[in-house]
């Protein structure tokens, strides 16, 4: 019996150091600033998940699925870019390093969420099955159905989404339209209760974050985060 038990917990900890390795080996690309309720994220072809608690890192393809009740906030490390995700919603963190910058692309398969994207470094979109949201220096709500039509309201700034099919700019007060990917997108007014967000996360942190750049140097990112949507 207890050389079964031994076994167990030898396998257990053979587990655990594997999910240990896989979730930071990889280059990290954002990290998780806090989450509340039920959040998962799945790595690579595995059908198994991770709790996403305050300080995960995050890698290119990472998916994030949330659910009832439940928000988190990510950043990304190479700007001050942030996005918030709402609940039950999934979303595909799509991320390639070059030289000091990540080109950013989230791809979000159902849901809500939130982006703010400030010092950019690199490109940043927001990808759904319509259409393709990309900005400078803004905020923005992006909604996906699951009927399958596309919102994305406008906060600050302007925002150009497009497919394959047409174009469409938004402003603040604005909201692009998107029914389905054989639909051009159609700038129309938020409409009332529109354009609204909140998650109760709260976020008012220091966050000391080390990582490792191309060069193989050690770097401390350092922040700080106090603002509440």
């Amino acid at each position: 019996m207890k050389t079964k038990n031994r076994i167990v917990v030898a396998l257990a900890t053979l587990i655990l150091l594997a999910t240990f390795v896989l979730l930071y080996a990889a280059e990290t690309v954002a990290i998780v600033l806090k989450s509340t309720g039920s959040v998962s994220l799945m790595r690579g072809e595995k059908a198994s998940s991770v709790k996403m608690d305050k300080g995960l890192r995050l890698q290119d393809g990472d998916k994030i699925v949330t659910g009832d009740k439940s928000f988190t906030a990510v950043r990304f490390v190479d700007d001050a870019s942030t996005i918030r995700i709402r609940a039950n919603s999934t979303c595909r963190i799509k991320a390639k390093k070059e030289k000091n910058e990540i080109l950013k692309n989230v791809y979000l398969e159902v849901g809500a969420l939130y982006a703010k994207v400030t010092q950019q470094r690199g490109k940043f979109e927001v990808s759904t099955p319509t259409s393709v949201a990309s900005v400078k220096g803004t905020e923005w709500i992006s909604e996906q159905k699951f009927e399958g039509m596309t919102l994305y309201h406008c906060l600050t700034g302007v925002i150009e989404v497009s497919n394959e099919v047409g174009t469409a700019l938004a402003r603040v007060g604005e909201t692009v339209e998107v029914l389905s990917s054989g639909s051009a997108p159609v700038t129309r007014k938020t409409g009332e209760g529109e354009g609204i967000w909140s998650d109760g996360l709260g976020l008012e942190d220091n966050y000391e974050f080390e990582f490792e750049n191309q060069s193989g140097e050690k770097k401390l990112l350092k922040f700080k985060v106090g603002e509440e949507k």
